[in-house]
């Protein structure tokens, strides 16, 4: 068998799943209400986060945030590809992941304590009281309403992982905005 017969078995294999979710997406999480939570949740969120942003921090929050969604969500699809975690309810039936965590959740919260706590011990703090939080209350919370399903994750391995990504975030989100924005 060539590789190319290969790979478009392994493809029609992924077609086949794809379809599966889909329609289980379809029989059982549109418009059940853990998927209108989930509506509620993004628009709520973005909407107190446009309440509560300060103007004069938008660009560098902005640009944390973004660095913020291209990581979880790329870890995300890592995590479900590698079955290390699932997740029941989608707002998508086309993309596994959790477009909510992804998305908005994650994103808002680090960039609003990014707005509040830019350097030193509060930032310190800050990630390390919001990388318990989200790891130790939020996914439990998600996992007992049935959003969030780990099969080979300990929601003990995400308090590092959160308070390393969010310094890493932070250097580069400093580095692009010493090159970009003016000077005070």
């Amino acid at each position: 068998m060539s590789i190319k017969e290969q790979y478009i078995e392994v493809f029609n294999k992924n077609q086949s799943s794809v379809q599966s979710h889909v329609n289980f997406w379809v029989e059982h999480v549109v418009f059940s209400w853990q998927w209108w939570i989930m509506v509620a949740t993004f628009i709520i969120c973005w909407t107190v986060f446009w309440k509560l942003k300060k103007s004069k921090h938008l660009p560098r929050i902005t640009i944390y945030g973004l660095l913020w969604i291209i990581v979880a969500s790329n870890l995300d699809g890592l995590g479900y590809e590698l079955g290390l975690w699932g997740y029941t309810y989608n707002l998508s039936p086309f993309l596994p992941k959790s477009y909510v965590f992804d998305y908005c959740l994650i994103p808002i919260t680090y960039m609003l304590l990014y707005q509040y706590f830019q350097k030193g011990k509060g930032f310190l703090y800050a990630n390390i009281v919001l990388a318990v939080g989200a790891s130790l209350i939020a996914e439990p919370v998600a996992q007992k309403l049935g959003l969030y399903i780990p099969f080979h994750w300990s929601k003990f391995y995400s308090v590092p992982l959160y308070i390393m990504i969010a310094y890493i975030l932070r250097c580069i989100t400093e580095k692009i905005c010493r090159s970009i924005l003016p000077k005070n």
